[in-house]
C-alpha cells in the first residue's frame, strides 16, 4: 500500500506540473500486446483519460516486433514517438546510442518497486535507461486429464520430466509427452537458457567479458533438450518447430506438457477453452530452479524539448502506476505486471497467477549489454545447427559441445 502512495503521489506530481506547462503532445509507440482493434481502443481510452487529467495530448501508435529500426531512427533524428516500448534484452543496445533518456526510478516509485530481474533490463553500466512495463516468465504447463490417465504427478526435476514422460508415452504414444521448439523458433534460446541455469551453468562470466555457456553445465542443457526428441518424449517434428507450433501442440492435446508464457494462457482460451490444463514451476536441476525473465520496458528519447520530456514521464508514470496497468496486463497483455504493488490486484490470488509471480521472483535476465543481440543471435545460430545436425542424422555425443565452442568463440569476438 505504501509503494501504491509513493507512485500515486509521483504519478499526481508529475501530472500537476505538466499541467501547469502549455499544452502538450505527444507520440506513443507499442506493439500489439493484445489484439489490434482491442488494443488500440483501450489505449485510446487511457489517452484520453489521461489528457482529461492533465491537459497532454497522447497519440498512440500500433509498431511491430519488427520495426526496432523505426525507433532507432527516431531516437537518431529526434522525429517519431517520445515514448516507445522496448523488449527486455533491446533496452541496453539501445540505450548505447545515447539516445534515451536517464531515469531516476524515485520519479516512478523507487526500484523496489519493481521485479529486479526486469528492473536490471533497463540498466547499461549501472544508470536507468527505462521502466519496467511488464514481466514474462516460463514455467511447465499440463494436460491435467492425459496426466490422470497415466497416472503420473507433474514433475519436480528434470529427471522426474523424463520419468513421468515415460509413463505417458506408454500411455499415449510416442512423441505425446512434451511439445518442444525447435529450429523455427526464434526464442529457442530462452528454453535452453532455463535448464542451463537449473544446471549450475551461466552465460557469461562474472564481469560479463567471456562466454561460460560452453561448461559441462551447457552442453548438459543442450543434450537434454535434443533427447527429449531423440528419446521420444516430443515428436519428431519439434525438432523443427517454431514456439507457436510448440504451443500449439500442447494447446491442441497432441502433447500433454510444455514450457509455455502467461500469454499462452489467452491461447487456450481462444483456441482450446475446454482444455483441462494446470501449471506448475519449471522443474528443479541440481543447482534448484530457473526461468527466463523477460517482458518490456517503456523508454523515452532524450532529444525533445523539455516540456514534452516532462510530458513523456508523466504518460510513462501513468501506465505503470497500479489500476492502470493491472488493467492492462488482466484484460489485454495478459502478461505479469512489473511494477508489484499492481500485483494487489485480487485477480491475480489465484494459484495460476501466484504460480508465474513465485517463478518470476528468482527468474534471471541476460546480462545488460549493449552486445546482447549480435550474442544471442550466435548462440541461437548455433542452437539451431545441433538441431539441424539431430535432424540430419548427423548428431553424435559430440556434437552440442563442437557447436557450444563455436558459439562461445564468436561471442567472445563480439566482446572483444
Amino acid at each position: 500500500m505504501k509503494k501504491s502512495l509513493i507512485l500515486l503521489t509521483v504519478v499526481l506530481t508529475l501530472v500537476v506540473a505538466t499541467t501547469i506547462a502549455s499544452a502538450v503532445e505527444i507520440t506513443f509507440w507499442s506493439m500489439d500486446n493484445a489484439p489490434s482493434a482491442i488494443h488500440t481502443a483501450w489505449m485510446n481510452e487511457q489517452a484520453e483519460i489521461f489528457e482529461a487529467e492533465t491537459g497532454i495530448k497522447v497519440n498512440f501508435e500500433e509498431i511491430g516486433w519488427g520495426d526496432g529500426p523505426l525507433i532507432m531512427n527516431a531516437i537518431i533524428t529526434g522525429e517519431g514517438a517520445h515514448v516507445f516500448q522496448l523488449g527486455t534484452t533491446w533496452n541496453p543496445e539501445y540505450a548505447s546510442t545515447g539516445g534515451l533518456l536517464e531515469i531516476d526510478m524515485d520519479d516512478f516509485g523507487g526500484a523496489d518497486s519493481f521485479f529486479e530481474a526486469n528492473l536490471e533490463s533497463t540498466t547499461l553500466d549501472g544508470v536507468n535507461y527505462g521502466v519496467p512495463w511488464f514481466a514474462e516468465t516460463r514455467v511447465l504447463f499440463y494436460n491435467v486429464d492425459m496426466f490422470e490417465e497415466a497416472g503420473v504427478e507433474p514433475p519436480q526435476t528434470y529427471l522426474d520430466l523424463v520419468d513421468v514422460g515415460l509413463e505417458i508415452v506408454d500411455t499415449f504414444g510416442e512423441g505425446r509427452a512434451i511439445a518442444t521448439a525447435g529450429t523455427g523458433a526464434w526464442d529457442l534460446i530462452h528454453n535452453w537458457a532455463i535448464i542451463l541455469w537449473a544446471h549450475g551453468g551461466d552465460m557469461l562470466n562474472q564481469d560479463n567479458t567471456a562466454a561460460v555457456f560452453n561448461s559441462a553445465a551447457g552442453e548438459r542443457a543442450m543434450n537434454y533438450w535434443v533427447n527429449l526428441v531423440a528419446n521420444g518424449l516430443a515428436d519428431e517434428a519439434c525438432a523443427e518447430y517454431n514456439q507457436p507450433q510448440a504451443d500449439s501442440a500442447f494447446i491442441n492435446e497432441d502433447a500433454a506438457m510444455a514450457f509455455m508464457g502467461p500469454w499462452n494462457i489467452a491461447n487456450i482460451m481462444d483456441q482450446n477453452p475446454d482444455l483441462n490444463f494446470d501449471i506448475v514451476e519449471p522443474p528443479a536441476g541440481p543447482f534448484g530452479r530457473a526461468s527466463f525473465s523477460g517482458g518490456s520496458n517503456l523508454a523515452i528519447r532524450n532529444n525533445a524539448p523539455a516540456e514534452e520530456l516532462e510530458a513523456a514521464k508523466a504518460w510513462v508514470a501513468y501506465l505503470v502506476s497500479d489500476e492502470v496497468l493491472a488493467d492492462y496486463t488482466k484484460n489485454l497483455s495478459m502478461m505479469i505486471p512489473a511494477n508489484k504493488a499492481a500485483l494487489d490486484d485480487p485477480y491475480y490470488d489465484s494459484e495460476l497467477w501466484q504460480t508465474f509471480i513465485t517463478t518470476l521472483g528468482y527468474a534471471t535476465a541476460y546480462p545488460p549489454l549493449a552486445e546482447w543481440g549480435p550474442i544471442e543471435g550466435a548462440i541461437q545460430g548455433n542452437f539451431g545447427q545441433v538441431l539441424s545436425d539431430y535432424v540430419d542424422g548427423n548428431f553424435t555425443s559430440t556434437t552440442a559441445k563442437e557447436y557450444l565452442d563455436a558459439a562461445a568463440a564468436e561471442v567472445n569476438n563480439i566482446l572483444d
